[in-house]
Order: C-alpha cells, then structure tokens, then sequence
C-alpha cells in the first residue's frame, strides 16, 4: 500500500529510533533480555500515574523514555532504558510531585499488570 508524505516520514523517523517500542504495549512486554531471557536493565523505571499531574517535565527531558499517555493526559515509561541513565534521572529529578520510581522487573510487571487491568474496567 501506498503511504501519505506524512505517514511516510512518520515511518522514517520511527524506523531511525533506537527504541522501536509500541508505545501502546506495557513497557515490560518490550524489555531488552540476555541469552538466558533474564531483562538487560538492572532497574526499572515506573510512573505512578495516579500521583502524575501531567506537567510534561519528564517526557521533555527523557523523550525516548517518558511519553504523556493521550487518554489519561499522565506521564507513562513506554520504552525501559530509552535514555541514558543520566537523562533518566534528569527526568525523575525534574517531577514536581515525585511520581517516578526505580522498581525491579518484578514490581514492573506487576504494576503495569495492574495498571492494565484498571484501564479496562
């Protein structure tokens, strides 16, 4: 099929990211994992969405990390380890309400889990 001029540079820039990320899935359904199918990252990083004023820092500072989900208008991790360790914590310092935690692969897939499961009620 042919794409639009806008859809084709869409598709351009997508395919130039590093982090080819859905950022409609569960950041812990895309994590990078080693031979042994245990995740890369030794943290991780979670927004609590329900503290979340949606104030846009985080997604400006660490774009390849953060993004503010449409619906909710609240800040989301959409792809682990978008960012460099440093922009990341550039971001979690830049949250005027202290909404964004490191948690362990565990934990991110239990509150994403949930997460999930409270969108859909």
């Amino acid at each position: 099929g042919l794409l639009d001029p806008y859809e084709e540079q869409l598709s351009k820039v997508y395919e130039g990211l590093e982090a080819s990320n859905d950022p409609s899935l569960p950041s812990h359904t895309q994590i990078e994992l080693d031979e042994q199918g245990e995740p890369v990252l030794a943290r991780f990083t979670y927004v609590d969405e329900n503290t979340c004023i949606g104030c846009k820092n985080c997604a400006l500072v660490a774009r390849n990390t953060f993004l503010i989900e449409e619906t909710l208008g609240k800040a989301r991790v959409f792809s682990q380890g978008g960012d460099s360790d440093e922009l990341i914590a550039e971001a979690i310092d830049s949250c005027p309400v202290n909404c964004i935690h490191y948690v362990s692969h565990e934990d991110l897939v239990t509150l994403e889990t949930e997460r999930e499961q409270r969108a859909e009620q």
